[in-house]
């Protein structure tokens, strides 16, 4: 029993030894992601830091220990470094890029094109100037790609069709023209994708349909036309869309009102086409954000039921044509802070109570009448351009030009 239990022990300790010895075994970097790298920080005018450099060999160091460097601002740029293969001396791949904000100027450079195994890229908040290259449809283990807030320009290759990995793709904020590739559809995995003041225009490609695992679409300040597509529709994870600031035309479609998980929605100036009503939105009960201005919408508060939207923290449905009373129960939700239904058709009087956390309203260049409400002291509230009386008492007929108590405005 004894001698088992010593062979058990001594088989244990060398499986121990075994393991650290190949937890502390020697990495290098793959000699063509070396190059490729120095390349690319000297076209860039970037420079490794020490902090995980630390021999000279790119994949050491923090390159290749649990260090996170998305959110440590003390690796930037950096690397990691994975699928480290080989008999004595690991080779390493170069997987993740980072240069974040770091005013890199020039075009991408071509010897990016050899880091074929990289998963993440972060070259958001640079000065990136020139096109994106057709190269970037080779890197096909990509990810997660962030290209934000640069000076890119031309077209939106289609060879970024080929990178059927991608989960988030970010191109906001460039100059791009011309439409988006009908290729994009081939991203069958893309959860997030960030194209807001891109600069693209044109319909959306009908091929987006097949982006089933959609969950944010952030693609408002373009220039995209004809209507909002349908197929958005059937993106049943969709929780946060953004399509301010196109060119769309009206309606805004019925089957929008499939999106249950939908946290967030931002439509606003449509300028022509057919008149939209308020009742897609009464399956969207999820919602925290709800701003639907200058959408050429033609109904009646009523025709949603709003006390389910428990969870709606701001409301914008200004500049509308929106119709009849004010709902007692939208000023009751307990968790409303920001109501503006400006620039509508409103009649009648303003409830008579509101909940405790709403504090600005906009009920201006409306039809309202009646008394000002006692609540309005407590509040940030412009009653511009309507009917109300001056007192309960009189008939007078006052045009307040502005009732502002508190401070604080939601950025859109």
């Amino acid at each position: 029993m004894r001698g088992s239990q010593l062979r058990h022990g001594a088989a244990l300790s060398l499986l121990l030894l075994a393991t650290v010895a190949h937890a502390q075994r020697p990495t290098r970097t793959d000699p063509g992601d070396a190059a490729a790298l120095n390349a690319v920080f000297a076209k860039l005018g970037q420079k490794a830091g020490t902090s995980w450099n630390i021999s000279g060999d790119p994949c050491t160091g923090a390159a290749t220990d649990n260090t996170d460097i998305d959110s440590d601002p003390n690796f930037n740029p950096a690397i990691k470094c994975e699928v480290c293969t080989g008999g004595n001396t690991s080779v390493c791949r170069i997987t993740k890029l980072k240069i974040y904000a770091l005013d890199a100027v020039g075009p991408i450079p071509e010897e990016l094109r050899n880091l074929t195994a990289l998963t993440n890229l972060n070259l958001a908040q640079n000065y990136l100037t020139g096109p994106l290259p057709s190269f970037m449809g080779e890197l096909t283990n990509m990810q997660y790609m962030s290209l934000g807030i640069n000076a890119l320009s031309g077209p939106v290759p289609k060879e970024l069709g080929n990178l059927t990995n991608l989960i988030v793709l970010s191109f906001s904020s460039n100059n791009f023209s011309g439409p988006l590739p009908s290729e994009l559809g081939n991203l069958a995995k893309l959860e997030q994708l960030y194209i807001d003041s891109a600069g693209v225009s044109g319909p959306l490609p009908s091929s987006l349909s097949k982006l089933t695992k959609m969950k944010q679409l952030w693609a408002s300040d373009n220039d995209f036309t004809g209507q909002i597509p349908d197929y958005i529709g059937s993106w049943s994870s969709l929780t946060d869309l953004r399509f301010q600031g196109n060119s769309f035309q009206g309606p805004i479609p019925a089957t929008l009102s499939n999106l249950g998980l939908l946290a967030s929605l931002r439509i606003g100036d449509i300028l022509n086409g057919s008149f939209s009503s308020l009742t897609f939105l009464n399956n969207l009960t999820s919602l925290n954000t709800l701003i639907l201005r200058n959408c050429r919408i033609s109904d009646k508060l009523v025709s949603t039921d709003f006390s389910k939207f428990t969870s709606l923290n701001l409301l914008d449905l200004s500049f509308n044509n929106i119709t009849g009373e004010v709902p007692q129960t939208l000023l009751n939700l307990n968790s409303l802070t920001f109501l503006f239904l400006g620039n509508n058709s409103l009649s009648g009087s303003l409830p008579s109570s509101i909940g405790s956390l709403l504090k600005s309203l906009d009920f201006s260049y409306n039809q309202l009448s009646g008394s000002v409400p006692s609540w309005a002291k407590d509040s940030q509230l412009n009653l511009v351009t309507n009917n109300f009386v001056a007192d309960s008492s009189s008939n007078r007929v006052v045009h307040i030009s502005c009732l502002a108590y508190g401070v604080g405005l939601p950025s859109a």
